[in-house]
């Protein structure tokens, strides 16, 4: 019996599901495509790095990594440096990510990244129609006055001022996209 029991034990332990040390080859892949699409980035070839994600998620279905494709792909779109994207493809492409995963691992970012990609959205229609959103819209008391008229030259320098601000916003925003760009690009552990 003493020799029986430690046998018993050494072979169920055998048997017993240890933990994985090595990570799984969708895991290898993903971690070599996103390192693949990021060189593709930086040289600024959107185009293959697109399609290495595209064609991961062809190889891998059904994975956590491959629905986690839609992130990066959304991610690229509103990269103002993409000439293949735009900020309302990436706007549309970031909604569906964090529609379709509820748990995604990059769900915060995708939200912190949509809301910017739709304020810099928001200031380039401003630019381009000369809205901008600190534009104050008063409306006169019926028994008051109207305000003043403004000359041709006055309303050509506010709407000058208007655009100058508007563009600035858009810089700032173009430089919050490209900082979470960056940091998503090479995230913390």
């Amino acid at each position: 019996m003493r020799i029986f029991l430690p046998a018993l034990l050494l072979l169920s332990a055998g048997c017993a599901e240890l933990p994985r040390l090595e990570p799984s080859l969708s895991e290898r892949d993903w971690n070599i495509a996103l390192a693949e699409t990021r060189r593709n980035v930086d040289a600024g070839n959107y185009y293959a790095a697109d399609r290495i994600l595209a064609e991961f998620a062809r190889r891998h279905p059904d994975t956590r990594e491959a629905r986690e494709t839609a992130f990066w792909r959304a991610a690229y779109l509103v990269d103002p440096a993409n000439p293949l994207g735009s900020l309302e493809i990436g706007i549309a492409a970031l909604d569906a990510y964090l529609a379709s995963e509820p748990q995604g691992w990059y769900r915060d970012a995708a939200e912190v990244l949509r809301h910017t990609a739709a304020g810099a959205h928001a200031l380039a229609i401003g630019a381009r129609t000369g809205w901008a959103p600190d534009t104050v819209v008063l409306v006169a008391a019926p028994d008051s006055a109207p305000p003043p008229r403004r000359s041709r030259d006055e309303e050509i320098a506010a709407l000058r001022d208007q655009l100058a601000r508007s563009n600035a916003e858009l810089a700032k925003a173009n430089a919050e996209l490209d900082r979470i760009k960056k940091r998503l690009a090479n995230p913390s552990p």
